[in-house]
């Protein structure tokens, strides 16, 4: 009789098994994936990390929203503590450019931890000079002089990705193959140097000399 019993008890068991193993099978449904209510509800790309598509013309542009967009190596009288790089962030978000690295090859300066560029915006980097920085002002005392006849500068991210290049003067000038491999720059590729007083200035057209041509100097602007 207890066998039977216990025979009883497992047939019931099965089909109570099989029940919800039916039951499960049948309210299975179309998955909706909820919309995004946050910050950034249109998944809208982030500048900081989607590359910029080619232009119209065919030349690759900076992998960067952030780019180098005008240079004076040769100011007015001496050179010392009057040159500077300006940086524009053509990208409608905030740039996030701590750890970022400006440099010639030799010297280098790094912007701090938490500094941010506005979308539209520009800020100075003053080489070979110190004072009070600011969001539209950093300084770079420890930067040697820029050579006026030729040279080169690099951006780079996290301190090693290349995402801007400049070089003037002459071809061959540092961090020019590394550019080169990332599609900052043509190889043998060089900007004519300015005349003293004057600055180049970079177009955002495409990451090689024909975007850069030789203007008045127009800092902050």
């Amino acid at each position: 009789m207890r066998r039977v019993a216990l025979l009883i008890a497992l047939g019931g068991l099965v089909a109570l098994l099989s029940a919800c193993g039916d039951y499960a099978n049948t309210t299975k449904g179309t998955v909706t994936i909820p919309s995004s209510n946050g910050p950034n509800p249109g998944n809208l790309p982030n500048p900081n990390t989607v590359p910029k598509p080619l232009t119209p013309h065919g030349y690759a542009v900076s992998l960067s929203p952030v780019t180098i967009e005008e240079v004076l190596v040769d100011p007015m009288g001496p050179n010392a503590g009057m040159q500077y790089v300006e940086l524009f962030n053509a990208s409608l978000y905030e740039a996030d450019l701590g750890g970022w690295v400006l440099t010639n090859g030799q010297d280098s300066f790094t912007f701090a931890y938490g500094f941010k560029v506005a979308s539209k915006a520009r800020v100075l980097v003053h080489i070979g000079t110190a004072g009070t920085p600011d969001s539209c002002n950093q300084f770079a005392p420890s930067f040697g002089e820029l050579d006026p006849a030729q040279g080169s500068l690099a951006l780079l991210r996290a301190g090693s990705d290349v995402v801007d290049f400049v070089q003037w003067g002459n071809p061959g000038q540092p961090l020019e193959g590394a550019a080169v491999l990332v599609g900052e720059w043509l190889g043998g590729d060089y900007v004519l140097r300015a005349a003293e007083g004057r600055s180049i200035h970079y177009t955002g057209t495409a990451s090689n000399s024909t975007a850069w041509f030789e203007d008045a100097i127009s800092p902050g602007q």
